[in-house]
């Protein structure tokens, strides 16, 4: 990771604090999700130790792994629950724990799928050891459903895996191309926290420049 990379993640757990459980809201550009997550895993996975569930329903859990895998994340205690893989296609060997799902058309059952797992139904899942819930883009549901469907699941969601875990449950919105959708996450969320990064005429950090792009890689 590049040194912005890694002030990110260095944001990331000091908003996080000693933070357990509940949702958390991360506004982020839509085309910087695939890093933010990274960066997300990176902080808990490595920096604070924590072990979860990551759930994939806008690119198969293989991307995701060989970020990881290339940036040597550990990705030892993370099981990732694949609801696009099958859709796609993409089945080549990731080297991961991870379990397949048709949840893009069926998120209403979801949450109850995933607090019904029991350890060793996904290679690796222990029950008894899941901090943290992600899934990699909520927006990728929209397409597939309709709002108000959508809008549930969060709730649902939310309730399930902090009912079930009493898990930290991160949540990446771009604030500002599904405005609707960040409202209604924000509803149920204790904290927020913004990974815009901006740039001051001097090349520091600086909270109202002009934002810029943080890295000009696309995965």
């Amino acid at each position: 990771m590049n040194e912005r990379d890694r002030s990110l993640v260095r944001k990331v757990i000091a908003s996080l604090g000693q933070r357990k459980s509940g949702a958390v809201l991360f506004d982020a550009d839509s085309t910087q999700f695939v890093r933010m997550n990274l960066v997300l895993l990176k902080g808990l996975l490595e920096d604070m130790g924590r072990g979860g569930i990551f759930i994939t329903v806008d690119r198969p859990h293989q991307y995701m792994v060989h970020l990881l895998r290339m940036h040597q994340v550990s990705v030892d205690r993370l099981v990732f629950v694949d609801a696009i893989g099958r859709l796609s296609g993409d089945r080549k060997e990731a080297l991961a724990q991870a379990g397949y799902v048709d949840t893009p058309f069926h998120i209403d059952s979801l949450p109850e799928t995933i607090a019904g797992m029991k350890s060793g139904e996904i290679p690796g899942l222990d029950v008894d050891k899941v901090d943290f819930v992600m899934i990699d883009n909520l927006a990728a549901l929209l397409p597939f459903n309709s709002y108000a469907g959508v809008e549930a699941f969060v709730n649902n969601f939310v309730s399930t895996m902090t009912d079930r875990w009493n898990a930290l449950v991160p949540l990446v919105v771009d604030k500002e191309r599904n405005g609707l959708l960040y409202d209604t996450v924000l509803s149920r969320a204790d904290v927020t926290i913004s990974l815009r990064e901006t740039m001051g005429a001097a090349g520091t950090v600086a909270s109202d420049a002009v934002r810029r792009t943080i890295s000009e890689t696309r995965y």
